[in-house]
């Protein structure tokens, strides 16, 4: 709608001017904008109304500026900062250019072999720097995950768990529920119930979404219950099916403990 247009570009004006809406992520909308001159692009995610209601927005500041300079080392995309437009909260990074890997797959479907590595390999890497800083990604899925020129890079590491701290106490999973994709949450979070699901996200869980994401790379669709193991559908290294396997297995504790684990056991 164009109120919530015109809302965002009082929000970020004289510096920015909001040039246009990209395609939306879940429940959140996203938009590019310009820095006046020649200065780099933002890309904007206006998080949803109820959540945004219930947001300290002074709050979620700090709690991205602490991500920001704790997350500065590449392949990770670290947050920028964030504001009120309106009645709606948002929060902004650099404009990466390129495509998501969920938009490569919705066109091409499965990658090939080489290509799926390296971007798994980009992936542990960013997890590995978030995981030894003591940060969850809690978010990761193909739409946060960037394909540009020779890199792979991780966006909206720690975003999750940055809103959830910024809630009123009492709100246990309110967040995962209104920006998670349910695919990519570990089966311990997203059980009716479950006392996890009200935790914060752990290294655990980004290992299972980094097991959904190799199933997926590989097979162009996330895997099902009923599914194959990965090798009887798709010639694969020994190492990588075992990889895959244990990032999905049920139980949190038998999966790599931490980004760093699993990229270790690449070389």
């Amino acid at each position: 709608m164009a109120d919530l247009r015109t809302a965002l570009q009082d929000a970020l004006g004289p510096i920015y001017r909001v040039e246009r809406e990209v395609r939306p992520v879940g429940a959140c909308r996203m938009f590019v904008a310009l820095q006046a001159g020649s200065g780099p692009a933002l890309l904007v995610k206006v998080l949803p109304g109820e959540l945004s209601l219930a947001l300290d927005t002074a709050l979620l500041e700090r709690e991205l500026l602490m991500l920001a300079d704790r997350l500065s080392t590449p392949p990770l995309v670290p947050p920028r900062g964030s504001g009120r437009a309106g009645a709606f909260v948002y929060h902004s990074r650099a404009f990466v250019e390129g495509t998501t890997l969920r938009a490569w797959l919705a066109r091409n479907g499965e990658l090939p072999l080489r290509r799926a590595v390296e971007i798994l390999r980009d992936i542990l890497t960013a997890l590995a720097h978030a995981h030894a800083a003591h940060i969850a990604h809690g978010d990761l899925k193909p739409e946060n995950v960037l394909l540009t020129e020779g890199h792979t890079l991780v966006a909206d590491t720690g975003i999750v768990g940055a809103v959830e701290r910024s809630l009123p106490r009492g709100t246990p999973g309110v967040v995962a529920g209104a920006l998670c994709a349910a695919t990519y949450v570990a089966p311990e979070r997203r059980a009716p119930g479950s006392k996890n699901g009200a935790a914060a996200a752990a290294p655990a869980d980004d290992m299972f979404a980094v097991g959904v994401l190799v199933h997926e790379m590989l097979t162009g669709r996330p895997p099902a219950p009923e599914s194959e193991p990965l090798e009887e559908v798709r010639s694969v290294p020994q190492w990588l099916a075992e990889l895959e396997r244990r990032c999905l297995a049920p139980d949190p504790g038998e999966r790599w403990r931490d980004g760093g684990a699993a990229l270790a056991a690449m070389s």
